[in-house]
């Protein structure tokens, strides 16, 4: 991982991680690399619904659309 945040940083592209959670201090992230780091569950639920091949494909699909939307305005001009 550390590699792969130096390659990146190297040439000047973004940092982004998805997460299923992240906790108070998951903005220990930033410090380390990662520019923004996003959750993926949208409720509270079980371990074993979390990680359900549909459930995950899911709400790694919607999370990564919403940033995809983000940095699309953010790039409009």
């Amino acid at each position: 991982m550390k590699q792969m945040i130096r390659a990146l940083k190297r040439y000047g592209k973004p940092v982004i991680a998805f997460s299923g959670s992240v906790t108070e201090d998951a903005f220990r992230c930033n410090g380390k690399g990662i520019d923004a780091f996003f959750p993926i569950l949208r409720s509270v639920v079980t371990l074993e619904e979390a990680m359900g091949p549909e459930n995950a494909r899911r709400n790694m699909a919607d999370t990564a659309e919403q940033v995809f939307r983000l940095w699309k305005i953010s790039h409009e001009g």
